[in-house]
């Protein structure tokens, strides 16, 4: 694996790890209205990006199988676009160096 696959993969597994962390903290279930709840909420949609489509999934309860999925959903979702975000990041870098190939 080339560094700049290396890199991509690193990315991408920070998407995941994200994603993950959301999850636990969700099935904690912490007080709905709380200021860390709040906190917690704002830093999901901002760093989530595939929690946008379930924004409205009000009927989703937490520690449920349907909750489970809709994680691993944002995770996957999170997992790619943070790919795309490193590979941009190593196209930058690239482009920087002078070593991009036309």
């Amino acid at each position: 694996m080339t560094r700049d696959w290396r890199t991509i993969f690193r990315f991408a597994l920070l998407g995941l790890a994200i994603a993950s962390v959301s999850f636990g903290i969700s099935e904690a279930d912490p007080t709905p209205g709380s200021s860390v709840a709040i906190w917690i909420g704002v830093a999901t949609i901002i760093l989530c990006l595939g929690s946008f489509l379930f924004v409205t999934n009000f009927d989703i309860e937490p520690q449920t199988t349907g909750f489970a999925i809709m994680w691993l959903i944002i995770g996957l979702i999170n997992f790619a676009v943070y790919a795309v975000i490193g590979a941009a990041y190593v196209g930058l870098q690239k482009k920087r160096d002078g070593s991009v190939t036309n």
